[in-house]
């Protein structure tokens, strides 16, 4: 019987799922690698073409993430194992009408939410959807609870946003 890592591993490559899932990882990792005090002040929002994109609070933000920028690059891709990211652009997201020459020093992003948000409970009920009903199929010969459902989840949001994907696609054609 093969073990565990072999059969996600299979998994993964077979349905083209590597990728997507390494650069989901990206971004849920960059809490953890950022740090308690610049996880507080950014926000990661998406992975595109080896580049992590950052929201800041404020300009200071976005200069200690490019100060930071090499060393966060080092611990994301650790993490992945894979040197998967290239690049880290912060930015700051400034109010309609407003030029960036007119921003006061210590201006921050009014949109920028007080409170970290929050990702989806693990301890929650599962969702039922047919993407969830596949990460627990593909995972269920997995023995850890905890990584079983953790991996189940994760393919589960790969397979939505493929399908999201999907449907944009089909509405512009």
């Amino acid at each position: 019987m093969d073990n565990v890592s072999n059969i996600v591993n299979t998994v993964l490559d077979e349905r083209g799922w590597r990728g997507k899932v390494l650069e989901k990882m990206a971004v849920e990792l960059w809490k953890e690698v950022a740090g308690p005090t610049v996880a507080a002040n950014t926000l990661a929002e998406r992975f595109t073409d080896g580049t992590l994109y950052i929201r800041a609070r404020s300009p200071q933000w976005t200069h200690e993430v490019h100060f930071l920028e090499s060393r966060l690059i080092a611990r994301l891709n650790g993490r992945l194992r894979k040197p998967l990211v290239q690049k880290i652009r912060a930015r700051v997201t400034l109010p309609p009408g407003t030029r960036k020459s007119k921003v006061e020093p210590n201006w921050e992003d009014p949109t920028f939410p007080a409170e970290p948000q929050k990702r989806e409970d693990p301890k929650a009920p599962p969702k039922n959807d047919a993407a969830a009903v596949s990460g627990r199929e593909l995972t269920q010969e997995i023995e850890d609870p905890e990584m079983r459902d953790s991996l189940a989840r994760v393919i589960a949001a790969v397979k939505r946003a493929q399908e999201d994907k999907e449907r944009g696609k089909d509405a512009r054609e």
